[in-house]
């Protein structure tokens, strides 16, 4: 009955969102303007972005209990 294996590893979970913010803005980007300056202006947007919904979203109030 003890063959349950806990995996305590944290996962950083803003470095994952500001990964994504700049894959996603970058190929949303590449896409519609299709040069290399929209490239970079969509992974500097997708950056800012992230960076607004780690600091206003993210935080959670801290529990009663």
């Amino acid at each position: 009955m003890e063959n349950q294996v806990e995996n305590n590893e944290n996962i950083n979970v803003k470095g994952i969102i500001l990964l994504s913010g700049i894959i996603f803005g970058g190929l949303i980007s590449i896409i519609a303007c299709g040069t290399f300056l929209g490239f970079i202006s969509g992974v500097v947007i997708g950056l800012i972005f992230a960076i607004f919904f780690i600091s206003v979203f993210l935080p959670h109030k801290p529990s009663d209990r």
